[in-house]
């Protein structure tokens, strides 16, 4: 909450001498650790407090009930979409909206259930049968993937005809040219580059329809829009190439300009290893090891973006261009809903500066029906707890009711605040309470990540997002680094944790905007088809 000293240290923040000044009673680090330490701008006591999280973790939040239609979540059939339109339109046609999309994730899960195929494969050629239906599944349809032209090519180099094998069930060198570095390095290759749609001799990638989209989407109300990415590295470059030939594409057939950003996760944001005994972890040269906190760091990008209005969305959730035209629908109907929002909470500040008598005691009627803040006894006390909450980061998450997806879900959690709307990773419950889990039993949606969010205040000002995050809700895993386990810590979710503090409205979606791609045979999938499997 902001005001409140968080104990992770703010990604960005200078480098001193001052963060070498250890707590007392803290643990030595050697001249190698601190030189670590420093090339990731993160201080020992930060490290020290990271720990404490492994030896101490915080409570789990605090679960009252299941948002659901009706009980903290809009129903379709309430939303006035001519109405919300308009304002989209209205905004749009100012420049105000932005896309930021998390992209840094590998396309490693994607394909996970091809990295084990050789028994399945060697009895489907021996005794033609697959027990495998996923396999089966994949190689049934392989001419069907829009990478499939790319694989062919690579294996027709390296002297086979593809048919031919395909013809002897001779399968697994397609697997292997696939996802071996040897061939096109499938399996190590960010998702947003994996090919994912084909329109006849054209082939799309998740970031090209991304770009596509907010083409669509912006083009006919404004001239130009900015998309931001975020994303690995090691294959920045590699996004900029494909993103430039899309956006001249874009441009030679809309008329739309797009200003294409990338950044890559702070290194300062990396949360140490700990061994089991909740040590830092070392590995065989005794280096202190650090981990990707997850999406929960891009905080900062997302605050570093400066943009206004921003729409969020995962890098693998998108359909081809035929289908498009109904998400940018959803996406005018959300964006609508947050500028109405917007529109009221100015208002209301505004009158309450007119010193209108009746206007702070109707702004903070409008926080707790609106938002579910619990307005403080102390008349003296209300002035300034309405006037911080009509000046925080405001967002409105479309829900989509449950399809067996994983992922977090919309709840009522009790926070100081009162009882608020957060969005719950299934990590951060205890499961093995009885009524936590009959709550998740109960819950009817899920989260798809499809967010519309202001990032301004009521007077147009950058709000500093860092002091909004909870930090406490953060996760704890168990994973293995070199055959050895080892405890991680991942920060704050991006849309957990991370937008704790943020005024929150969810907003019933239909299915049809959550398409994406957790495995390689969702590509076949009638969402992703573009001509008929």
């Amino acid at each position: 909450m902001r005001g409140k000293k968080l104990p992770f240290g703010i990604p960005g923040t200078a480098w001193s001498v001052y963060n070498f000044i250890l707590p007392e009673g803290s643990m030595r680090w050697n001249d190698t650790d601190l030189a670590q330490l420093k090339a990731r701008h993160i201080s020992p006591e930060e490290i020290e407090r990271q720990l404490e999280f492994f030896k101490a973790p915080p409570s789990p939040p605090e679960v009252v009930a299941p948002c659901t239609v009706a009980n903290g979540i809009v129903p379709i059939q309430e939303l006035d979409r001519d109405h919300l339109h308009a304002l989209f339109q209205r905004e749009a046609a100012k420049g105000r909206f932005a896309r930021f999309v998390p992209a840094s994730g590998a396309a490693t899960r994607m394909f996970k259930d091809l990295f084990d195929t050789q028994k399945s494969l060697e009895e489907w050629q021996r005794q033609g049968t697959c027990s495998n239906p996923f396999h089966l599944t994949f190689f049934r349809n392989i001419r069907s993937f829009p990478f499939y032209p790319a694989l062919a090519r690579r294996i027709a180099q390296q002297g086979h005809d593809p048919e031919d094998l395909l013809q002897q069930r001779k399968l697994q060198p397609f697997i292997d040219t696939l996802l071996s570095s040897l061939g096109l390095d499938y399996a190590k290759t960010p998702k947003g580059l994996i090919p994912f749609h084909h329109y006849g001799e054209e082939i799309r990638t998740p970031i090209e329809e991304h770009l596509w989209e907010t083409a669509m989407l912006l083009g006919p109300f404004c001239s130009s829009g900015k998309v931001h990415f975020t994303v690995s590295p090691d294959w920045v470059d590699r996004f900029r190439d494909v993103a430039a030939v899309a956006t001249r594409n874009i441009a030679d057939h809309h008329a739309f300009h797009l200003k294409v950003d990338f950044s890559c996760q702070d290194p300062s944001t990396d949360t140490i290893a700990a061994t089991p005994d909740n040590e830092p972890f070392r590995d065989d040269k005794g280096n202190l090891v650090f981990r990707p906190a997850g999406h929960g760091a891009l905080i900062g990008n997302l605050k570093n973006t400066n943009y206004d209005l921003v729409l969020i969305k995962n890098i693998d959730n998108v359909v081809p261009e035929s289908r498009q035209e109904d998400v940018n629908n959803w996406w005018q109907i959300t964006g609508g809903l947050l500028v109405e929002l917007e529109d009221q909470m100015r208002q209301l500040w505004q009158a309450i500066h007119k010193e209108d008598t009746q206007a702070l005691e109707q702004a903070a009627a409008y926080l707790q029906k609106t938002f579910g803040y619990q307005p403080p006894s102390d008349k003296a006390g209300l002035e300034r707890w309405t006037m911080e909450r009509l000046k925080r980061p405001l967002r409105v998450c479309g829900m989509v009711r449950n399809l067996g997806e994983p992922g977090g879900g919309p709840f009522w959690v009790r926070t100081c605040d009162g009882v608020t709307r957060q969005i719950v990773e299934l990590a951060q419950l205890n499961l093995a309470n009885p009524d936590i889990t009959q709550m998740v039993q109960k819950a009817t949606h899920f989260n798809p990540v499809f967010m519309a969010c202001a990032l301004r205040d009521v007077e147009g000002k950058p709000l500093p997002l860092q002091d909004y995050i909870d930090p406490n809700a953060i996760i704890l895993t168990e994973k293995t680094i070199e055959g050895r386990p080892v405890r991680a810590l991942e920060r704050p979710g991006l849309w957990n944790g991370a937008m704790a503090y943020w005024n929150t409205l969810f907003v019933e979606v239909p299915e049809e905007i959550f398409q994406p791609v957790k495995t390689v045979n969702d590509l076949l999938r009638p969402a992703h088809q573009t001509r008929q499997v």
